[in-house]
Protein backbone atom coordinates (compact mmCIF):
# COMPACT_ATOMS: atom_id res chain seq x y z
CA UNK A 1 0.00 0.00 0.00
CA UNK A 2 1.38 3.43 -0.99
CA UNK A 3 2.08 5.71 1.95
CA UNK A 4 -0.15 8.76 1.49
CA UNK A 5 2.40 11.01 3.16
CA UNK A 6 5.01 9.89 0.63
CA UNK A 7 2.54 10.68 -2.15
CA UNK A 8 1.95 14.18 -0.79
CA UNK A 9 5.68 14.83 -0.39
CA UNK A 10 6.30 13.59 -3.94
CA UNK A 11 3.68 15.95 -5.29
CA UNK A 12 5.17 18.78 -3.28
CA UNK A 13 8.61 18.06 -4.75
CA UNK A 14 7.21 18.19 -8.28
CA UNK A 15 5.31 21.33 -7.39
CA UNK A 16 8.47 23.10 -6.28
CA UNK A 17 10.36 21.87 -9.34
CA UNK A 18 7.67 23.33 -11.58
CA UNK A 19 7.66 26.56 -9.59
CA UNK A 20 11.41 26.88 -10.16
CA UNK A 21 10.85 26.19 -13.84
CA UNK A 22 8.30 28.99 -14.01
CA UNK A 23 10.67 31.42 -12.32
CA UNK A 24 13.44 30.53 -14.77
CA UNK A 25 11.06 30.66 -17.69
CA UNK A 26 9.63 34.01 -16.62
CA UNK A 27 13.09 35.47 -16.11
CA UNK A 28 14.09 34.25 -19.52
CA UNK A 29 10.95 35.75 -21.03
CA UNK A 30 11.67 39.13 -19.48
CA UNK A 31 15.13 39.26 -20.95
CA UNK A 32 14.27 38.13 -24.45
CA UNK A 33 11.15 38.53 -26.58
CA UNK A 34 9.18 35.34 -26.00
CA UNK A 35 8.06 33.48 -29.08
CA UNK A 36 4.89 31.43 -29.23
CA UNK A 37 6.60 28.18 -28.18
CA UNK A 38 8.20 29.82 -25.14
CA UNK A 39 4.90 31.34 -24.07
CA UNK A 40 3.20 27.96 -24.41
CA UNK A 41 5.93 26.28 -22.35
CA UNK A 42 5.51 28.80 -19.54
CA UNK A 43 1.75 28.47 -19.72
CA UNK A 44 2.05 24.68 -19.43
CA UNK A 45 4.21 25.12 -16.33
CA UNK A 46 1.62 27.43 -14.81
CA UNK A 47 -1.26 25.07 -15.62
CA UNK A 48 0.65 22.07 -14.26
CA UNK A 49 1.42 23.99 -11.09
CA UNK A 50 -2.27 24.79 -10.57
CA UNK A 51 -3.28 21.16 -11.15
CA UNK A 52 -0.62 19.82 -8.79
CA UNK A 53 -1.43 22.43 -6.17
CA UNK A 54 -5.05 21.31 -6.24
CA UNK A 55 -4.03 17.64 -6.11
CA UNK A 56 -1.89 18.31 -3.05
CA UNK A 57 -4.78 20.11 -1.38
CA UNK A 58 -7.16 17.24 -2.18
CA UNK A 59 -4.65 14.64 -0.99
CA UNK A 60 -4.19 16.52 2.28
CA UNK A 61 -7.94 16.78 2.75
CA UNK A 62 -8.30 13.09 1.89
CA UNK A 63 -5.65 12.12 4.44
CA UNK A 64 -7.44 14.03 7.18
CA UNK A 65 -10.77 12.54 6.14
CA UNK A 66 -9.37 9.00 6.07
CA UNK A 67 -7.74 9.48 9.46
CA UNK A 68 -11.03 10.71 10.89
CA UNK A 69 -12.89 7.80 9.31
CA UNK A 70 -10.34 5.31 10.65
CA UNK A 71 -10.84 6.79 14.11
CA UNK A 72 -14.58 6.22 13.84
CA UNK A 73 -14.04 2.63 12.69
CA UNK A 74 -11.81 2.05 15.72
CA UNK A 75 -14.44 3.55 18.03
CA UNK A 76 -17.05 1.23 16.54
CA UNK A 77 -14.84 -1.87 16.86
CA UNK A 78 -13.99 -0.95 20.44
CA UNK A 79 -17.67 -0.50 21.24
CA UNK A 80 -18.63 -3.95 19.92
CA UNK A 81 -15.53 -5.76 21.23
CA UNK A 82 -17.22 -6.78 24.54
CA UNK A 83 -20.16 -8.22 22.60
CA UNK A 84 -18.03 -10.10 20.06
CA UNK A 85 -15.49 -11.30 22.63
CA UNK A 86 -17.92 -12.30 25.37
CA UNK A 87 -17.16 -15.74 26.82
CA UNK A 88 -14.89 -16.75 23.91
CA UNK A 89 -12.19 -17.50 26.50
CA UNK A 90 -14.50 -18.15 29.44
CA UNK A 91 -12.50 -19.29 32.49
CA UNK A 92 -9.45 -20.10 30.35
CA UNK A 93 -6.10 -19.50 32.01
CA UNK A 94 -3.73 -17.40 29.91
CA UNK A 95 -0.11 -16.45 30.52
CA UNK A 96 1.32 -13.33 28.85
CA UNK A 97 5.04 -13.32 28.10
CA UNK A 98 6.49 -9.95 27.13
CA UNK A 99 9.56 -10.34 24.94
CA UNK A 100 9.59 -6.84 23.42
CA UNK A 101 9.82 -3.18 24.36
CA UNK A 102 6.23 -1.97 24.30
CA UNK A 103 4.75 -2.20 27.80
CA UNK A 104 1.46 -0.56 26.80
CA UNK A 105 0.60 -3.45 24.47
CA UNK A 106 0.63 -5.80 27.45
CA UNK A 107 -2.06 -3.67 29.07
CA UNK A 108 -4.23 -3.68 25.93
CA UNK A 109 -3.87 -7.44 25.58
CA UNK A 110 -4.62 -8.18 29.23
CA UNK A 111 -7.78 -6.06 29.15
CA UNK A 112 -8.99 -7.71 25.94
CA UNK A 113 -8.39 -11.22 27.27
CA UNK A 114 -10.27 -10.47 30.47
CA UNK A 115 -13.11 -9.00 28.41
CA UNK A 116 -13.32 -12.39 26.69
CA UNK A 117 -13.64 -14.10 30.07
CA UNK A 118 -10.04 -15.30 30.40
CA UNK A 119 -8.03 -15.32 33.60
CA UNK A 120 -4.59 -13.82 33.06
CA UNK A 121 -2.78 -15.76 35.75
CA UNK A 122 0.68 -14.34 35.18
CA UNK A 123 2.57 -11.76 33.15
CA UNK A 124 6.20 -12.68 32.54
CA UNK A 125 8.55 -9.92 31.43
CA UNK A 126 11.65 -11.43 29.83
CA UNK A 127 14.74 -9.41 30.79
CA UNK A 128 15.71 -7.18 27.88
CA UNK A 129 19.25 -6.69 29.17
CA UNK A 130 20.04 -10.29 29.97
CA UNK A 131 22.58 -11.72 27.47
CA UNK A 132 20.83 -14.89 26.34
CA UNK A 133 23.51 -15.36 23.68
CA UNK A 134 26.25 -15.54 26.36
CA UNK A 135 26.54 -19.28 26.97
CA UNK A 136 28.74 -18.86 30.02
CA UNK A 137 26.34 -16.52 31.79
CA UNK A 138 23.32 -18.64 30.89
CA UNK A 139 25.16 -21.73 32.17
CA UNK A 140 25.72 -19.89 35.45
CA UNK A 141 21.97 -19.31 35.80
CA UNK A 142 21.28 -22.97 35.04
CA UNK A 143 23.78 -24.07 37.67
CA UNK A 144 22.14 -21.86 40.30
CA UNK A 145 18.78 -23.36 39.34
CA UNK A 146 20.12 -26.88 39.71
CA UNK A 147 19.81 -27.52 36.00
CA UNK A 148 22.64 -28.87 33.91
CA UNK A 149 23.23 -28.41 30.21
CA UNK A 150 25.16 -31.32 28.65
CA UNK A 151 26.24 -29.11 25.76
CA UNK A 152 27.52 -25.64 26.81
CA UNK A 153 26.52 -24.23 23.40
CA UNK A 154 22.92 -25.30 24.08
CA UNK A 155 22.65 -23.52 27.43
CA UNK A 156 20.00 -21.04 26.24
CA UNK A 157 17.93 -23.87 24.75
CA UNK A 158 18.06 -25.67 28.09
CA UNK A 159 17.01 -22.52 29.95
CA UNK A 160 13.98 -21.89 27.73
CA UNK A 161 13.17 -25.58 27.90
CA UNK A 162 12.98 -25.31 31.68
CA UNK A 163 10.75 -22.22 31.41
CA UNK A 164 8.45 -24.12 29.05
CA UNK A 165 8.28 -27.08 31.43
CA UNK A 166 7.48 -24.71 34.28
CA UNK A 167 4.62 -23.15 32.28
CA UNK A 168 3.14 -26.21 30.62
CA UNK A 169 4.14 -29.20 32.73
CA UNK A 170 3.96 -27.77 36.27
CA UNK A 171 7.68 -28.37 36.90
CA UNK A 172 10.32 -26.26 38.64
CA UNK A 173 7.99 -24.19 40.81
CA UNK A 174 11.08 -22.55 42.35
CA UNK A 175 12.24 -21.08 39.03
CA UNK A 176 10.51 -17.64 39.18
CA UNK A 177 12.54 -16.51 42.20
CA UNK A 178 15.80 -17.78 40.68
CA UNK A 179 15.14 -16.20 37.29
CA UNK A 180 14.23 -12.86 38.85
CA UNK A 181 17.44 -12.97 40.90
CA UNK A 182 19.53 -13.19 37.72
CA UNK A 183 17.46 -10.70 35.71
CA UNK A 184 16.26 -13.37 33.29
CA UNK A 185 12.59 -12.56 33.84
CA UNK A 186 10.15 -10.77 36.11
CA UNK A 187 6.91 -12.44 37.17
CA UNK A 188 3.72 -10.53 37.93
CA UNK A 189 0.38 -12.09 38.83
CA UNK A 190 -1.31 -14.45 41.19
CA UNK A 191 0.28 -17.72 40.18
CA UNK A 192 1.50 -19.97 37.43
CA UNK A 193 -1.34 -22.41 36.72
CA UNK A 194 -0.74 -26.12 36.48
CA UNK A 195 -0.48 -26.95 32.81
CA UNK A 196 -0.82 -23.64 30.98
CA UNK A 197 -2.43 -24.16 27.57
CA UNK A 198 -2.76 -20.60 26.25
CA UNK A 199 0.29 -18.34 25.96
CA UNK A 200 0.50 -14.88 24.39
CA UNK A 201 3.86 -13.45 23.38
CA UNK A 202 3.95 -9.65 23.28
CA UNK A 203 6.89 -8.55 21.17
CA UNK A 204 8.22 -5.85 18.88
CA UNK A 205 11.29 -3.72 19.57
CA UNK A 206 12.15 -0.04 19.31
CA UNK A 207 15.09 -0.76 16.98
CA UNK A 208 16.50 -3.58 14.87
CA UNK A 209 19.49 -3.78 17.22
CA UNK A 210 17.08 -4.52 20.07
CA UNK A 211 15.25 -7.22 18.11
CA UNK A 212 15.89 -10.40 20.09
CA UNK A 213 13.12 -12.47 18.53
CA UNK A 214 15.55 -14.91 16.90
CA UNK A 215 17.37 -15.39 20.21
CA UNK A 216 14.48 -15.41 22.69
CA UNK A 217 11.13 -15.93 20.96
CA UNK A 218 12.28 -18.61 18.54
CA UNK A 219 13.77 -20.72 21.33
CA UNK A 220 10.80 -20.21 23.64
CA UNK A 221 8.28 -21.19 20.96
CA UNK A 222 10.25 -24.32 20.09
CA UNK A 223 10.50 -25.26 23.76
CA UNK A 224 6.78 -24.72 24.41
CA UNK A 225 5.62 -26.71 21.38
CA UNK A 226 3.51 -29.63 22.58
CA UNK A 227 0.01 -31.00 21.87
CA UNK A 228 -2.85 -28.88 23.17
CA UNK A 229 -0.81 -25.73 23.79
CA UNK A 230 -1.55 -22.62 21.71
CA UNK A 231 1.00 -19.82 21.43
CA UNK A 232 0.10 -16.56 19.69
CA UNK A 233 2.52 -13.71 19.02
CA UNK A 234 1.28 -10.12 18.95
CA UNK A 235 2.68 -6.61 18.66
CA UNK A 236 1.49 -3.05 18.05
CA UNK A 237 0.81 -1.55 14.64
CA UNK A 238 3.54 1.09 15.00
CA UNK A 239 6.31 -1.23 16.18
CA UNK A 240 9.70 -0.15 14.82
CA UNK A 241 11.16 -3.65 14.47
CA UNK A 242 8.58 -6.37 13.95
CA UNK A 243 8.82 -9.85 15.48
CA UNK A 244 6.21 -11.26 13.09
CA UNK A 245 8.74 -12.72 10.59
CA UNK A 246 10.38 -14.79 13.34
CA UNK A 247 7.03 -15.86 14.78
CA UNK A 248 5.79 -16.85 11.33
CA UNK A 249 8.84 -19.04 10.71
CA UNK A 250 8.22 -20.66 14.09
CA UNK A 251 4.73 -21.62 12.90
CA UNK A 252 2.47 -19.72 15.29
CA UNK A 253 -0.47 -17.39 14.66
CA UNK A 254 0.38 -13.69 14.80
CA UNK A 255 -1.37 -10.36 15.28
CA UNK A 256 0.46 -7.20 14.19
CA UNK A 257 -2.13 -4.64 15.35
CA UNK A 258 -2.81 -5.64 18.94
CA UNK A 259 -3.19 -1.98 19.90
CA UNK A 260 -6.46 -1.85 17.94
CA UNK A 261 -9.83 -3.37 18.82
CA UNK A 262 -9.88 -5.45 15.64
CA UNK A 263 -6.42 -6.80 16.43
CA UNK A 264 -7.53 -7.73 19.94
CA UNK A 265 -10.55 -9.56 18.55
CA UNK A 266 -8.19 -11.41 16.18
CA UNK A 267 -5.97 -12.35 19.13
CA UNK A 268 -8.93 -13.84 20.97
CA UNK A 269 -9.92 -15.84 17.89
CA UNK A 270 -6.32 -17.02 17.44
CA UNK A 271 -6.27 -18.31 21.02
CA UNK A 272 -9.38 -20.27 20.11
CA UNK A 273 -7.40 -22.03 17.42
CA UNK A 274 -7.78 -19.90 14.29
CA UNK A 275 -4.33 -19.86 12.72
CA UNK A 276 -3.38 -16.94 10.49
CA UNK A 277 -1.22 -13.84 10.37
CA UNK A 278 -3.71 -11.16 11.32
CA UNK A 279 -3.26 -7.42 10.90
CA UNK A 280 -2.42 -4.64 8.51
CA UNK A 281 1.30 -5.00 7.78
CA UNK A 282 2.83 -6.60 4.69
CA UNK A 283 3.34 -9.84 6.60
CA UNK A 284 -0.40 -10.18 7.33
CA UNK A 285 -2.63 -12.51 5.32
CA UNK A 286 -5.90 -11.79 7.08
CA UNK A 287 -7.53 -8.79 8.71
CA UNK A 288 -10.84 -10.15 10.00
CA UNK A 289 -10.99 -13.62 11.62
CA UNK A 290 -13.05 -16.16 9.71
CA UNK A 291 -14.53 -17.44 12.96
CA UNK A 292 -16.39 -14.15 13.42
CA UNK A 293 -18.75 -15.27 10.68
CA UNK A 294 -19.44 -18.54 12.44
CA UNK A 295 -21.78 -19.14 15.34
CA UNK A 296 -20.11 -19.20 18.71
Amino acid sequence: MIDLRYHIYSLAAVFFALAIGIVIGTSFAKKLPANENERRTIQRYENSMRVLKREIELASQGAAQKEKLAGKYEEFCRAILPIVAKDRLFQRNVVIVQTGDYDEIVGYVKTALETAGAQVTSVIDIGRRFPFDDNEQVAGVLADCGLASPDPTKAADRLFGAIAEMLCDAKYSYLPAKLEKHGVAKFTGSSLPLGTRLIVLVGGSTSENANTSSIVDRRLIQAIERPGVIVVGCEGSSTTASYVPTWSKAGIATVDNADSALGQIALICALNGEKAHFGTKETANRLIPLSLTEAK
